[in-house]
């Protein structure tokens, strides 16, 4: 399991809510995130935080070793295997080039049909463990 802070930015009506995270506290298995400063992640509200809350989560993290694999190693695998075999095919470069391209263009559909298909298969939504009370929001709540 790993766990993180962020604040919820929406609660949504089936039970969920809409929870911004820092980049650098989420683990980021694809480079989708890799150049954004917040992250949104839906996570499973039971404790009923609201909106603006300051929150700690966790996300269970045992399918990340099969999403490291699929988002980094098949693309360079697929790209130089299809280069390769259109380069034996054509015998030029134009080739490889070609099947380079065609290579990561089906490694993106297979990242792709793998994010579905985990998504049906393992609950990846975090779950709000609890709500961070800041030291100044408690020394408001001592003097009211």
């Amino acid at each position: 399991m790993r766990f993180g802070e962020g604040f919820v930015e929406e609660i949504k009506e089936n039970g969920l809510a809409k929870v911004r995270v820092s980049r650098d506290s989420l683990y980021v298995a694809c480079s989708v995130c890799a150049a954004a400063d917040h992250v949104k992640l839906l996570a499973y509200n039971s404790i009923g935080a609201a909106e603006g809350d300051h929150v700690r989560y966790e996300v269970d993290d045992s399918h990340l070793i099969s999403g490291a694999f699929v988002c980094f190693i098949l693309p360079v695998v697929m790209l130089l295997v299809v280069a390769l075999l259109g380069y034996l095919l054509v015998g030029h470069s134009a080739g490889a080039i070609v099947g380079g391209i065609a290579g990561l263009i089906v490694s993106a559909l297979a990242v792709r049909k793998y994010d579905r298909s985990l998504s049906r298969i393992i609950d990846t939504k975090a779950n709000i463990l609890s709500v961070i009370v800041d030291e100044e929001e408690e020394k408001e709540e001592n003097r009211t």
